[in-house]
């Protein structure tokens, strides 16, 4: 059967145009879980969610560009002096002995101060209160899954986006009620200065970057500085926070990173390449 060729023309064009569509669509949409890719840069703030005057730290050489506190704790968990101040003088404390640290593993070093230092933002970290809201610290899948696929963490540290992502609870209230430091937040902030100190003063360009080494040496120095208490899992930070056990650090042995961690998303990847984490502890009522 013969046909018109203006037909078969049109017919071809039609086909063709179609298909093009479906290659557009192809590009442009979701995955199935029904939202758009994540890319590590997402885990960054927006100029939206950043401070209008980033906070300069002198003791860690680094800013604060971003602090969102949670509404359950705002004394504890809100932007200030006294809370600016415990992130100083951990810096302080953490960067004058980190060298004397470095000798006594027999580790070598690149350069004898760090180069470039990351920002840093503090977010919401418990995920029985906001942790996992948007732009909280465990906000999977929305904001950090390129970087830190899985739950959960008090404290995470990107060297390819050269940014620190921390808890936001820097006080606690103590015995007669008054703000004093937390030492929870302390011990997760010493724990992330390591990673960042061990990459910045080229100690990874020496010896070889290894993911469970450079985990092992963080929960080393914490000990290091004093602080032989494993991380806490949210529950346990609450009742920190609330009053119901007391917040004084345990003695003991510091608990490996990966042997306290929960809630990892089955199946799910190993966090960036360049991201290194503060997780949080198993709480015997998640056991």
């Amino acid at each position: 059967m013969s046909h018109s060729p203006t037909i078969g023309l049109s017919s071809y064009l039609a086909r063709l145009l179609a298909f093009a569509a479906l290659t557009t669509l192809a590009l442009v949409a979701t995955p199935s879980s029904g939202h758009a890719p994540v890319a590590r840069f997402d885990a960054l703030p927006r100029l939206a969610e950043r401070l209008s005057q980033p906070v300069w730290l002198a003791h860690c050489g680094m800013r604060v560009v971003e602090w969102r506190p949670t509404s359950a704790m705002l004394p504890e968990t809100s932007l200030g002096p006294s809370a600016l101040a415990v992130l100083d003088e951990t810096c302080r404390n953490a960067f004058e002995r980190y060298t004397d640290f470095l000798r006594a593993k027999g580790l070598p070093r690149l350069r004898t101060r760090p180069d470039v230092l990351p920002s840093i933002s503090l977010l919401p970290g418990n995920i029985l209160l906001d942790g996992k809201s948007l732009r909280a610290l465990n906000d999977l899948p929305s904001r950090f899954e390129a970087v830190a696929p899985g739950c959960c963490y008090w404290g995470l540290y990107v060297d390819s986006l050269n940014h620190l992502f921390l808890r936001n609870d820097p006080l606690i209230r103590g015995e007669s009620g008054a703000l004093e430091p937390n030492p929870r937040f302390v011990r997760t902030l010493t724990h992330e200065i390591s990673h960042i100190l061990s990459s910045r003063m080229g100690v990874w360009d020496i010896a070889g970057y290894d993911r469970q080494r450079d985990e092992d040496l963080a929960e080393q120095f914490v000990e290091f500085m004093g602080m032989r208490f494993p991380a806490e899992s949210s529950a346990e930070d609450l009742a920190f926070h609330r009053g119901r056990v007391p917040y004084a650090p345990a003695t003991g042995a510091v608990a490996r990173a990966d042997a306290t961690a929960v809630g990892k998303l089955p199946g799910a990847p190993a966090p960036s390449a360049s991201a290194n984490t503060s997780e949080q502890g198993s709480s015997p009522r998640s056991r």
